[in-house]
C-alpha cells in the first residue's frame, strides 16, 4: 500500500522553478544596459520602455509555443541592482499548465529558434537524473536574461527587462 504524496512539501518542479528565477536575478545586473544619462547627450530609457518590453518578448514567447498561457507574476518591478534605487528593471513570469500531450523537446528547439531570431543568446537546460528537466535560457535582445522550462506539469517563461532611469518607490507605487 503506497502512501499519498505529501501536500505540505514543495514540488520538484516548484524548487527547480525558485532555483532557476533566483540564478537569473541574481546574474542580470544592469552593467550593459541600453540607457544612458542625458547630461552626456545620450538616450534616457524609460521604466514603461523596458516594461513593455519584456511583458511582449514574454508574451510572444508564449504564443510561439502554443496553449494556454496565464500571468504567474509581474510585470513587477525592483532595482537594477544592489542599491541601485534610481535605477529600474522588471520581471515578468508567465505559466502554462496542463502540459499533457506536449512535446518538450520540440517545443525547446521551437523557443530557442524564436529566440535566435529576436537575438537572443541561448543555452540549453537540463536537469540531472534519470528523467531530466528541460529548458532554454537566454540573454540579450529585448531582456538582460529569461528562461522557458518544459516541464511536464508546468511550462514556464520568466524574463528580467533591461535597465531604465527611474525611482523603484515611486514605480512600486503605480503597479
Amino acid at each position: 500500500m503506497s502512501m499519498p504524496p505529501r501536500q505540505d512539501r514543495p514540488s520538484r518542479i516548484g524548487i527547480a522553478a525558485l532555483i532557476a528565477v533566483s540564478a537569473m536575478l541574481s546574474i542580470t545586473g544592469c552593467g550593459t544596459s541600453t540607457s544612458t544619462s542625458t547630461s552626456t547627450g545620450g538616450t534616457t530609457v524609460e521604466p514603461a520602455t523596458v516594461e513593455k518590453d519584456v511583458v511582449d518578448i514574454v508574451e510572444r514567447s508564449a504564443a510561439v509555443v502554443g496553449g494556454t498561457w496565464k500571468v504567474y507574476s509581474g510585470p513587477s518591478v525592483e532595482a537594477c541592482g544592489e542599491g541601485a534605487e534610481d535605477r529600474a528593471r522588471y520581471v515578468y513570469i508567465m505559466e502554462r499548465t496542463g502540459t499533457e500531450g506536449t512535446a518538450p523537446k520540440t517545443d525547446v528547439q521551437t523557443m530557442q529558434d524564436f529566440w535566435d531570431g529576436e537575438g537572443i543568446t541561448t543555452t540549453p537546460y537540463r536537469s540531472g537524473g534519470s528523467d531530466p528537466l528541460l529548458g532554454m535560457r537566454g540573454k540579450g535582445g529585448p531582456t538582460t536574461s529569461i528562461a522557458f522550462n518544459a516541464y511536464p506539469q508546468r511550462y514556464s517563461i520568466t524574463a528580467v527587462s533591461g535597465c531604465a532611469d527611474g525611482d523603484v518607490s515611486d514605480l512600486r507605487k503605480n503597479e
